[in-house]
């Protein structure tokens, strides 16, 4: 897994699509070899929704149910991995009350999991009081039955209400402990998303350049390998970094760093849309009408202005400040 995590970092420098296609089957293989055929096949769905590709998903579960009916030992592998693709899918579209709907059914099959969802909605409503307490008790059980994966994940949630709740300093030693946890259990993965994470602390405590020496870290495996929705959160990430390092500089300089963050929103944008997360595309384009207006740009301004107005409409506001999510 090692090598193949290694091998994934030097086909997307090279651009090697067609090599990174054949170490996902690889990485099933492994899993099909060493674990659970169900394992396999439902890691397969995962991920293939989360590069966007949701009919291929649907192939793989449909198989599944037909394979592991629902009656049958490993059914439950399926029917949660299936209630947790139609969860993010209602997440990235910000109807969290039909994501809220699909909580009951996640708990049913897997308590923690459930628990950890339910948290994510609340946050998402900006309930910030009631998801905090929910994830402090997840992440005391989680420290007890040794669920490491799960505990840094609540570790994030929680750093991510402490700058959503203003107060980024308090989320700096809970987002270190994160980091040691992924690196001592050698889950590259969740370490990246964790440095992802500091680095949009010191971005909101006014610190972007060091924010962004922080992310060459951590954007190359989320690149790689990532889940779609992360690409496009690095690449949204490196884009508000590199405006605000831009304030001290003289124009000429200025205006092509903004220039160089519009094409990284561009890119983001392009990410945000293979898995139809119309909230941060809302996100972007209002970043990028902004940029258009300060480099004098009226007709890709008012493009990206109409574009924010139609995806504002559409979307529920909770009112979490831009700056304050990542």
């Amino acid at each position: 897994m090692d090598a193949l995590k290694d091998s994934d970092l030097l086909h997307w420098k090279h651009s090697l699509s067609e090599l990174i296609d054949i170490s996902i089957a690889q990485k099933t293989a492994i899993w099909r070899l060493y674990g659970r055929s169900a394992v396999a096949l439902c890691h397969l769905a995962e991920l293939h929704a989360e590069q966007g590709c949701f009919a291929a998903a649907s192939e793989v579960l449909k198989h599944l149910k037909e394979r592991f009916p629902p009656n049958s030992q490993h059914a439950q592998l399926w029917m949660l991995c299936d209630q947790k693709i139609q969860f993010d899918r209602a997440m990235h579209d910000g109807k969290y009350h039909l994501a809220d709907s699909l909580v009951t059914g996640i708990t049913a099959l897997n308590s923690i999991e459930g628990v950890y969802r339910k948290a994510v909605v609340l946050q998402a409503q900006n309930q910030m009081s009631e998801a905090h307490k929910l994830l402090q008790k997840l992440l005391i059980h989680c420290q007890k039955i040794r669920n490491t994966e799960m505990v840094i994940s609540v570790l994030l949630s929680v750093a991510e209400l402490y700058w959503q709740s203003s107060s980024p300093t308090i989320a700096l030693p809970v987002l270190l402990q994160a980091l040691a946890l992924s690196k001592e259990y050698r889950l590259q993965y969740l370490a990246s998303e964790t440095v992802l994470n500091l680095a949009f602390a010191q971005l909101i405590l006014g610190i972007p350049e060091q924010a962004l020496s922080l992310l060459h870290m951590a954007i190359e495996p989320i690149l790689a390998d990532g889940a779609v929705l992360d690409k496009g959160r690095a690449m949204f990430l490196v884009a508000k970094c590199q405006v605000a390092s831009a304030a001290s500089y003289d124009p000429l300089k200025k205006a092509e760093a903004v220039e160089a963050a519009i094409e990284n929103l561009n890119e983001a944008k392009n990410y945000f849309a293979k898995v139809d997360c119309k909230e941060r595309i809302r996100d972007v384009v209002y970043f990028q009408a902004r940029l258009y207006h300060t480099l004098g740009r009226t007709q890709e301004r008012n493009r990206c202005a109409m574009l924010f107005r139609q995806l504002h409409q559409e979307l529920p506001s909770h009112g979490v400040p831009l700056i304050n999510h990542l």
